[in-house]
């Protein structure tokens, strides 16, 4: 199972100083990788810029994939929490059936011994 972990890191330095951006936020998985890093413009830059307004949308739908990826991931954790669950009860039947099963054969066993003594019994008197 692999996790993602928000951190915030500092200013990347761009190649143009007139474009200064900075790492708004990244993902890394449990092994400390990268796997998504989000851009955004240092704040001096001007909000009516039209890169400006893609980065803002393309920031809020990181935010709802990381929102949606964290759902999921709460619902796998209830399902598998679920399945192991039932899986214990499984267990716990399957012992208590196979103790009736041992029962059945063992009272079948000795009805068969007492209808045997009986009949042993009657074949005397007749």
């Amino acid at each position: 199972k692999k996790r993602l972990q928000k951190s915030v890191s500092s200013v990347v330095l761009p190649a143009n100083p007139e474009e200064s951006w900075q790492v708004y936020s990244s993902a890394q998985d449990s092994e400390g990788r990268c796997v998504c890093t989000v851009v955004a413009p240092q704040q001096t830059m001007c909000s009516r810029d039209a890169r400006t307004k893609q980065l803002r949308q393309l920031l809020e739908k990181v935010q709802n994939m990381t929102q949606s990826i964290q759902v999921l991931d709460q619902r796998t954790q209830r399902d598998l929490q679920y399945v192991v669950k039932m899986e214990d009860q499984l267990r716990g039947l399957e012992t208590k059936f196979r103790q009736v099963e041992e029962n059945h054969k063992q009272n079948i066993a000795k009805q068969y011994k007492v209808n045997t003594i009986k009949c042993k019994q009657c074949t005397y008197f007749t």
